[in-house]
């Protein structure tokens, strides 16, 4: 990736993207995977002091890779479009930061909105995901943080929506105390988590300074509930079927980035999980 932050004098930015992933579900090399290859290019256009518009736009090839463990969905959906597949995703999105600060906020909110549709090739999808954060300052050292996460995708007239952009939720980042990915929609074949068009995650956090820190924020202890679930396209979200967990953390501003370590023990979970 490379980025120019002040493309334009007006501080519009530019970023090119030149990417091959390789996602296989076991260490074991027999298995199957999944190969995507693309080159995009994204805009960041300031509206405001605090509102940013994105557009962008690339070409991607995704490769199922036959194997052992294959699930049954994407063997139906290779029998469909071919192993190999073309889209053209192109995006546009709209952000809004009034934080305090955008590494250890106290106050403030955010909100992120994004579209993704690809009109092209093979691969055609409409995605669309939603992020909202709130922080609410309890004390000079106390601070409730919230976070909301809603997504939704499907294909368009009635074509099947291809598994590899599905929505994938569990671990850092969503419902902390179950495995990264591991909710939502299994294969009824392989028992594999395939994700879903749907998902939800609620974050909600009451942070505070790590003993002998005094008030540096750059070193913070915290609590937090977690709760969501994934949806596949024939199901609706429902608050019956979410999972939770509970725990506590450490963030931490390091001179290498931002790092969090988090404990945390599933409060309700069910035996397919």
């Amino acid at each position: 990736s490379s980025t120019d932050p002040y493309f334009t004098q007006d501080g519009v930015s530019r970023t090119y993207d030149l990417y091959h992933r390789v996602f296989r579900p076991y260490f074991d090399q027999d298995t199957y995977s999944l190969e995507t290859t693309g080159v995009s290019a994204r805009f960041g256009i300031p509206m405001t002091e605090r509102d940013t518009i994105f557009v962008g736009g690339g070409v991607e090839r995704t490769t199922v890779v036959p194997g052992t463990y294959l699930p049954v969905a994407y063997q139906n959906y290779a029998n469909e479009f071919g192993y190999a597949s073309t889209g053209v995703p192109l995006t546009v999105g709209w952000a809004r930061d009034d934080r305090d600060s955008a590494l250890v906020p106290t106050s403030g909110v955010f909100q992120r909105a994004s579209a993704e549709w690809s009109p092209g090739g093979e691969v055609r999808y409409v995605r669309g995901v939603y992020q909202y954060q709130q922080y609410i300052p309890l004390t000079k050292q106390y601070t409730f943080a919230f976070n909301g996460d809603l997504g939704l995708a499907q294909a368009p007239d009635g074509r099947t929506y291809p598994l590899f952009k599905n929505f994938y939720s569990g671990g850092l980042g969503s419902v902390r105390g179950f495995e990264a990915g591991s909710l939502g929609p299994r294969d009824p074949a392989t028992g594999l988590v395939i994700g879903g068009t749907k998902k939800v995650n609620v974050n909600f956090e009451v942070q505070a300074p790590f003993p002998g820190a005094g008030n540096d924020r750059t070193l913070r202890m915290f609590g937090f509930i977690d709760a969501g679930n994934v949806y596949g396209p024939d199901e609706s979200f429902s608050t019956e079927s979410f999972r939770s967990s509970a725990g506590v953390g450490i963030s931490w501003i390091s001179p290498m980035g931002p790092l969090r370590l988090a404990f945390a023990t599933p409060i309700r979970r069910f035996d397919s999980d």
